[in-house]
């Protein structure tokens, strides 16, 4: 036998050595909470295990708008060793079904990025008819002008203040202050360009006396075409 085709089997035979990594194993990437009433905090505790044999390093933590999420163990997991993720969702701002991501970047060649989920639906207590309005002007000097419905859907009678604004090119009332359970205020609000500008943006901002939901926002933005 040819002593090249004798190395190529002895090359073959011999089983190479398995690289060293991390691995990252994870039983539940969602959670469903339900339904809470809006206001209320929702928070759940996502548990991970490094199943490789090599140190797992997690590279970075983020989560999606009105959630958080705190490494509880640590951001190196020996192998064998469990890590966790906490993830709180503050329902203040959100109303109907509802999914918020925390997302781990991490050195585990076979899950670089984990995706947990913490989904449910959010009970509406104190409603508004639209977070956001947009005006387009074809001319300059037009004003703009919107109503936003602002419902009591709770069993308390909750007090409004006067409606504020952070750009002086918007103005925004209310036609009531005192909203009992059942009832609806109207939220007028009119913005118009300053001179010489093609855009405006700003935020229309309630406060109320209502402890789930202290502050109502409204997103306000106007352009010429």
């Amino acid at each position: 036998m040819p002593r090249l085709l004798q190395l190529l089997l002895i090359f073959l035979v011999i089983p190479l050595p398995t690289l060293a990594a991390p691995s990252l194993a994870v039983k539940n990437l969602e959670y469903d909470f339900g339904e809470v009433p809006q206001g209320n905090k929702v928070s759940y505790t996502f548990r991970f295990r490094n199943d490789g044999d090599e140190l797992l390093e997690i590279l970075s933590v983020s989560s999606s708008c009105g959630c958080t999420a705190a490494l509880l163990s640590s951001r190196r997991i020996a192998p064998g060793d469990m890590g966790e993720v906490k993830a709180v969702f503050d329902s203040s701002r959100f109303r109907g079904r509802v999914t918020k991501t925390i997302t781990l970047k991490t050195n585990a060649p076979d899950h670089p990025q984990v995706y947990f989920k913490l989904k449910g639906t959010v009970k509406e207590l104190l409603g508004i008819s639209t977070t956001r309005i947009s005006w387009t002007w074809a001319t300059p000097g037009l004003i703009g002008h919107a109503k936003v419905i602002l419902s009591n859907h709770s069993q308390q009678q909750i007090v409004l203040q006067a409606a504020r604004t952070t750009n002086p090119q918007l103005t925004a009332t209310l036609d009531r202050l005192d909203l009992p359970p059942g009832e609806k205020a109207i939220l007028s609000v009119s913005g118009s360009l300053p001179s010489g500008e093609k855009r405006i943006n700003g935020y229309v901002l309630v406060n109320t006396n209502f402890k789930p939901v202290s502050q109502l926002r409204v997103s306000v933005s106007g352009r010429l075409k």
